[in-house]
């Protein structure tokens, strides 16, 4: 080789080794670093994705869910906000993080139990009612079952009770509230009162009914039903026949009360002035033989018609309904042999006691309304010089035992049981001052200090 020749084929060698060859080295250097850093940024992104999110339905979707650290950046390339997270599905959910597209499956879940507030329950015992009716306010997206917890309870004993019951959802989630229980084993019938013995006059029975009066209570039963059973009685024959109230209540005791209905033929109008006066004595030598009993002659007026009312309300049996006696006598004959009777009976012994002592009295007829469509007969009597109310009849509406109305004036009876409305215009004007804290219906005595006038 010439010397020429080796100076080019040196020059050329030094050509690319001083010129060419390290810029291209260089190159290739720096791609295979921005190579491996983009390698190395993608594995970071890729390593901070979460590859399956679960959220629960109704929340929002947003990128911490699906990054452990977001990438700087990053935004949803799926239109996440028209996902419907109330819909219980799973969803492919594609994220642009700066150029790097990634994908994660978004899966909307229901792990949340249902809500609900007891409803204290009172029952008897016996079956367990409906769960349904023991929960109120249940909150949750999905349809919500009830159910006992441990199963059907045994609410055949009496008791408070904290009953589990179960709230599951759709998705079987579930969560238990305890209700409060209140069992009542009741196991006492109803009472009846206000019963008794009725004397019909045969053949005026006609709209006869045996309600009027009667009270049912329970110790539990608001309500108790009543029956009466008169499919025995016949009012068109003259006989003593067997009537049956019967009361039930909600649990099914039941009480029953016998009493008899006395279908009678009675003394009424068309009596002889002879026949009359013979009632009025008989009556009247009934009434003088208890007055001597109870009363002495030191009595004031007062005293004697205390004594007297009192030992009618104490005496005298009340029944619900009995003849209206044409004549009075008649009346109190009966009341005073059978000690029972209506109020019209009640009224016609107290007369003839009252007729005895001199003591002037009237009776007053209870005016007729639709809350009250049967007479009531009481007594308005002349004491200490006025005129008072006084009636010696029973009252079976929750008043006191042994209570009775004595001395009244008018806007004292209106206040006392049951209804005393009459036609003011047909009686001698009442007193209208009150004595009644001088008056002791339970002992039957006037108290001391009693204003008594000088001509009362």
């Amino acid at each position: 080789m010439t010397r020429q020749a080796k100076k080019k084929k040196f020059s050329i060698t030094r050509l690319l080794g001083l010129g060419i060859l390290p810029p291209i080295a260089g190159a290739l250097l720096g791609i295979a670093a921005c190579y491996f850093y983009y390698t190395k940024t993608i594995d970071s992104i890729d390593n901070k994705v979460v590859q399956e999110v679960s959220i629960e339905y109704g929340h929002p979707i947003t990128l911490d869910s699906f990054f452990t650290e977001i990438p700087p950046n990053t935004k949803f390339i799926t239109a996440v906000d028209q996902i419907d997270t109330g819909l219980l599905q799973s969803y492919d959910i594609a994220i642009d993080c700066g150029g790097h597209v990634v994908h994660s499956v978004l899966n909307v879940v229901d792990r949340t139990a249902p809500t609900g507030t007891a409803v204290p329950f009172k029952m008897y015992a016996g079956k367990a009612p409906d769960p349904n009716l023991l929960i109120k306010d249940i909150f949750d997206l999905t349809a919500v079952t009830l159910s006992y917890d441990k199963g059907e309870p045994d609410l055949t004993k009496g008791g408070d009770y904290d009953i589990p019951v179960r709230l599951t959802d759709t998705n079987g989630n579930y969560s238990v509230v305890d209700v409060p229980f209140r069992v009542i084993k009741d196991t006492q019938p109803p009472k009846i009162l206000g019963t008794g013995d009725f004397d019909v006059v045969v053949g005026k029975g006609d709209g006869m009914t045996y309600d009027d009066g009667i009270i049912v209570t329970d110790d539990y039963a608001v309500n108790p039903k009543l029956e009466i059973d008169d499919s025995k009685v016949d009012l068109t024959q003259v006989g003593d026949y067997d009537l049956i109230y019967r009361a039930t209540d909600d649990v099914g005791n039941v009480t029953e009360v016998t009493v008899q209905v006395h279908v009678v033929i009675t003394g009424r109008g068309g009596l002889s002035s002879a026949e009359i006066r013979a009632y009025e004595d008989k009556a009247y030598k009934m009434a003088k033989d208890i007055n001597k009993k109870i009363l002495k002659s030191s009595d004031t007026d007062v005293e004697k018609a205390m004594k007297i009312f009192y030992w009618v309300h104490n005496n005298i049996r009340f029944v619900l309904r009995t003849p209206q006696y044409d004549n009075w006598a008649v009346a109190a004959i009966n009341t005073f042999t059978k000690r029972y009777s209506s109020c019209y009976g009640t009224w016609a012994v107290c007369k003839a006691m009252l007729d005895i002592e001199g003591i002037e009295n009237l009776c007053v007829v209870r005016k007729v309304s639709k809350a009250h469509p049967n007479y009531h007969y009481w007594a308005l009597v002349k004491l200490n010089g006025e005129w008072y109310h006084c009636d010696a009849q029973k009252y079976f509406d929750g008043t006191s035992k042994k209570y009775f109305t004595f001395m009244m004036t008018d806007k004292e009876i209106y206040a006392a049981p049951s209804d005393h409305t009459f036609e003011k215009n047909k009686y001698p004007e009442r007193s209208t001052k009150s004595v009644q804290k001088y008056v002791d219906v339970y002992s039957g005595k006037i108290k001391s200090g009693f204003p008594y006038k000088k001509d009362g």
